[in-house]
């Protein structure tokens, strides 16, 4: 009697995983799917203990995994609260990777004239009136706070300050346009990829980077407003060009550094 072959079932090993890891998935996939939302506090270590019969030491370790992934913060004497969002773990991790590789400011630039005009284009193809209107504010925010650096009058505490808030706003934008896409990768990557973007300093010509600045992002605003991709897309593609002083500082500097330029005369 002929024997009927019989095929092999995948006897690849299930992953093992310790107490933590399973109660770190568990916690993980809470939060992942709604049950706690961003800002608010976990169960504190005895009660997340006794819910899962686990010891508090099992707890703290499952705590630290949540935390290297970005899905949690532990907030001195307060607890341990949900993020608002797990990419901002995310942007920094891929810097330090970044800077271990000695990448460069260029690296970064180089990547978003890629970028930029493909999201614009996006967002010009998808946005709404309330997507056109927030970009629009996070613009004037960022140029009403660049229209106050003064670097050479300020000292460093205040001019840290100024900068902090000019960071933060030029995130804003590029989150709100990543938004206006309304592609969901674009949106999620916007703010971590963002986080490796550097500034540059226009040596001896301040004024004229603050009109360089305001020109892009009145232009880059245009564009989406336009509802026509393919004519962002160009624009977009023109204005991203920059001097080739620019570009050797660039290559000079490393990634999360500020670039100094001096354009020659």
């Amino acid at each position: 009697m002929e024997k009927i072959a019989r095929k092999r079932l995948n006897t690849k090993p299930f992953k093992k995983q310790t107490l933590a890891e399973q109660v770190s998935d568990s916690i993980a996939e809470a939060i992942v799917s709604g049950a706690w939302k961003g800002g608010e506090a976990l169960p504190t270590e005895p009660e997340i203990a006794a819910q899962y019969g686990v010891s508090r030491a099992v707890v703290r370790d499952a705590t630290r995994m949540l935390a290297a992934k970005g899905l949690v913060e532990a907030q001195h004497g307060k607890g341990v609260f949900v993020t608002h969002s797990p990419t901002e773990a995310f942007g920094d991790a891929l810097l330090l990777a970044l800077r271990r590789m000695d990448a460069t400011v260029w690296d970064v630039t180089q990547y978003e004239r890629m970028l930029y005009p493909e999201m614009v284009a996006l967002a010009a193809e998808n946005a709404n009136s309330a997507d056109l209107a927030q970009i629009r504010q996070t613009i004037d925010q960022y140029l009403s706070t660049l229209h106050t650096l003064d670097i050479p009058a300020q000292d460093m505490g205040a001019e840290s300050v100024v900068m902090e808030t000019l960071i933060a706003r030029w995130a804003d934008i590029i989150q709100a346009i990543g938004n206006a896409t309304h592609n969901k990768l674009y949106a999620l990557l916007a703010r971590p990829l963002n986080r490796l973007h550097s500034f540059r300093h226009w040596i001896g010509a301040e004024e004229e980077a603050v009109t360089m600045d305001t020109d892009f992002l009145n232009t880059m605003y245009e564009s989406i407003a336009t509802g026509d991709p393919s004519a962002a897309r160009a624009r977009m593609s023109t204005i991203t060009q920059m001097p080739q002083e620019a570009i050797t500082a660039m290559r000079q500097t490393p990634i999360g550094e500020v670039t100094h330029i001096t354009l020659k005369s």
